[in-house]
């Protein structure tokens, strides 16, 4: 903090992007709003500004994307549509700059309903895209186009054939990623090992390329004795093209920003300064896009710039005593009276201290971003970086003499790609080996707003008075920093109904750190284990489940507990105990022996549930209502139903209870709930379906509040408006999870004071 204090430049940034994050608090920039223009034909036209190709069911797809959009037909098209992505499937491939005009059906962009969630709206929202068309097809093109970007483009399009001869298929995907910028190829598992393992960076176009690519070059003029100006003209045109060739990411277009005020410094004889550099290229990329604030690239990149500029030189100051000693003057004098071989490894060790210090100073700094996007930190990373980020030089290096080789004999450039493919091996063997580690996982959950601020204001404030301080007082206050971030204070109960489209999934938490889910599926959500509720446990630091309850077996309730199960290793997210209703053998059906199967096979321990049986933990008891062992009934008639009280507080799950089972249920609540109460929070059986939850049943139960789980236009008409009408005559507050999205009731002072929060509301 001292540093910056002393850079006019820095701290006008930081004014600069503290007065637009206020800015952006109090005034929130809006997506465009599609909904009712969603899935309509449309006729455009637009220039094109950038185009790739992906990998999308097992197929390679074209996608291009169009700028200064204007909307043909229909007019009901909002007019804030100005840019938008399209999916070429008929094999047409539009110059880069021309203007074109296409057809196709306009898809908004689906935004997050449930905590946890990807926000395709908001992702799209900063990288100022309003929607995607599909099956586009392209009407008519302009002859005049872009030469200079469409010579880049098929000069990527050359090296990427040239990297798939010299490379398997595998390897080549990953070399694309890193020196061409084309991440579309890259394989889901590729993709997460990387990210899990914390070294996902690394196939991003990042300052590493443009320290090797660009100085390399500045330094190769420099010594054929270019004159001064133009090298620096000659290196900064290179690395601009190079940028633009590779898509120009936030990370790529803050190293070029850096790069070129580094050597036009030198050339007018100013000093350089990074947090400077820093500063001007955070500024130019805010002034463009405000909402950059929100995208991960951004807060990465600045972030460990940041890190290195002003926290490194406080770590090596607190260094152990140990790395400290080795980069003493003292010992080097000492080793330069002895043998080379001690000399190198002096050098060795002192290489390693510093890349050791710099990762540890960029993972600290970083923590809160990746909590905030992840959810989870690769613990092993901090060592995996220092391992396999001094090979990314040969990587790059080798990937540049394959490509140059090739293009004079391609069996050659099959021969230079060697080193490079050992070392990706060599790669994908330590990622494999630290996540079979112990601890290799940790879910820790997203930290409060207020831990953010704390954990930030305790680092600057031990930056800050960091030379007044003894070593181990310095690394108390940073152990401080990181209890504080890490840390999830719970009180109370907590209860949160997944907006999961037309299914049920409901996640309940106590203050002991237990964590139950009961539920979990949909029949109008594709991969809904995947998309919304293994990323909700992980952002509320749901590392194990203690009980999963499944109420039946129909798709909309166990599907995405089935990808819970199967893959429970693969996602950190263990299931202590799986709940099954114990129905009678001629009720279970296949799908309940698949279930039951595939748990014990991953070591869950399976139990069975019926009327009468408890559970009790703390301060929470689960009251089983139904069915009755071994009951011979139909799906919906045989759902679980359980009873929960916490204090003052009660709630029903009723899972899709009808009929006779629901008639049982009523006649146990009028002898289990106390005289002239009702329960506090009823899920409404069965999607709020005309057939379920009749007047006597809501007469008994006389219920506070009432939430439904249904999918936005599902076809059941579900909520009914017989039901609706009915729940409404009760005098019960009512949410619908298609509406409000997600609903948290948060409960305490022993049941005393609850409160709702809608995820769509906030």
């Amino acid at each position: 903090m001292r540093g910056v204090m002393r850079r006019p430049v820095c701290l006008i940034g930081l004014a600069f992007v503290l007065l637009i994050r206020l800015y952006l608090y109090l005034h929130p920039l809006p997506a465009a709003e599609l909904e009712d223009v969603n899935k309509s034909g449309i006729i455009l036209t637009g220039q094109v500004d950038k185009k790739e190709y992906r990998i999308s069911n097992d197929q390679e797809i074209l996608i291009f994307y169009l700028k200064e959009v204007q909307v043909v037909q229909p007019q009901t098209i909002p007019s804030e549509i100005k840019n938008v992505i399209c999916y070429a499937e008929d094999g047409q491939e539009p110059r880069m700059g021309s203007y074109v005009r296409v057809q196709g059906k306009l898809y908004a962009f689906d935004g997050a309903t449930n905590p946890g969630e990807f926000d395709a709206r908001r992702y799209y929202q900063i990288l100022d895209i309003q929607a995607r068309i599909r099956n586009t097809v392209i009407v008519e093109e302009t002859a005049s186009y872009d030469r200079f970007r469409e010579g880049l483009y098929r000069l990527r399009t050359y090296l990427s054939a040239l990297l798939d001869v010299c490379f398997e298929e595998k390897d080549a995907s990953i070399m694309k990623a890193i020196l061409l910028g084309e991440k579309g190829g890259l394989d889901e598992e590729t993709k997460k090992l990387y990210q899990l393992s914390g070294i996902i960076h690394i196939l991003s176009i990042s300052g590493l390329h443009i320290s090797i690519i660009g100085m390399g070059l500045y330094k190769m003029l420099h010594k054929v004795r270019c004159p001064g100006i133009i090298n620096v003209i000659l290196s900064i045109s290179l690395m601009y093209c190079y940028g633009v060739m590779t898509g120009m990411s936030i990370s790529a277009y803050r190293a070029i920003m850096m790069f070129g005020i580094h050597i036009a410094a030198g050339l007018f004889g100013r000093t350089y300064d990074m947090l400077t550099a820093m500063a001007i290229a955070a500024i130019s990329v805010l002034l463009r896009q405000p909402l950059y604030l929100y995208h991960s690239g951004f807060l990465f990149s600045f972030g460990a710039i940041l890190a290195i500029g002003i926290f490194l030189p406080v770590i090596e100051e607190n260094s152990p005593k140990g790395l400290h000693f080795f980069g003493s003057k003292s010992f080097d004098g000492k080793l330069a009276h002895s043998c080379k071989l001690a000399g190198c490894i002096h050098g060795a060790v002192s290489q390693t201290g510093k890349l050791m210090s710099t990762s540890l100073a960029v993972s600290i700094v970083t923590l809160p971003v990746y909590l905030c996007f992840y959810y989870e930190y690769p613990l092993y990373s901090l060592f995996l970086n220092v391992l396999l980020l001094p090979g990314m030089g040969l990587i790059l290096s080798d990937g540049m003499f394959s490509l140059v080789t090739a293009m004079y004999a391609l069996p050659l450039g099959r021969y230079a790609a060697a080193p490079a493919h050992f070392l990706l091996a060599f790669y994908e063997f330590c990622c494999n080996l630290t996540l079979r580690m112990p601890e290799s996982r940790n879910i820790l959950g997203r930290p409060e707003n207020w831990q953010i601020v704390l954990y930030v204001l305790i680092l600057c404030i031990a930056v800050r008075y960091s030379h007044k301080w003894s070593r181990l007082l310095f690394w108390q206050w940073i152990l401080l920093a990181l209890l504080c971030i890490t840390v999830r204070y719970r009180s109370g109960l907590q209860i949160t109904f997944l907006d999961v489209g037309q299914g049920d999934c409901i996640y309940l938490a106590d203050e002991k750190g237990a964590h139950y889910l009961i539920d979990g599926g949909s029949s109008s959500k594709s991969d809904v284990g995947t998309y919304q509720i293994l990323p909700f446990l992980k952002e509320e630091g749901a590392d194990a489940l203690d009980a999963v309850f499944v109420t039946h077996m129909d798709i909309d309730h166990y599907n995405g507990l089935l990808m819970l199960v199967e893959e429970m290793v693969q996602n950190g997210v263990m299931i202590e105990n799986l709940i099954l209703p114990d129905i009678g053998a001629g009720s279970r059906g296949e799908a309940y022996a698949e279930l039951e199967a595939l748990a014990l096979q991953r070591g869950i321990s399976v139990h069975y549930i019926h009327r009468g049986e408890t559970l009790c933990r703390g301060s929470i008891k689960f009251t089983c209502l139904h069915p009755e062992k071994g009951a011979e009934q139909e799906s919906n008639e045989a759902s679980v139903v359980l009873y929960l009280e916490y204090g003052a507080f009660s709630a029903l799950f009723t899972g899709d209870l009808e009929g006779s089972g629901e008639e049982a249920v009523r006649q146990q609540l009028e002898s289990l709930m106390p005289a002239g109460g009702g329960i506090t929070v009823l899920k409404v059986a069965h999607h709020g379906s005309r057939n379920s939850t009749n007047e006597a049943f809501l007469e008994t139960v006389s219920p506070k509040l009432a939430l439904i789980s249904a999918g936005k236009n599902n076809r059941y008409g579900h909520p009914h408006e017989e039901l609706m009408t009915r729940l409404e005559q009760a005098g019960c507050h009512i949410y619908q999870t298609k509406e409000s999205g997600a609903v948290t009731i948060r409960v305490t002072q022993g049941g005393k004071r609850v409160r709702v929060r809608a995820f769509l509301e906030e």
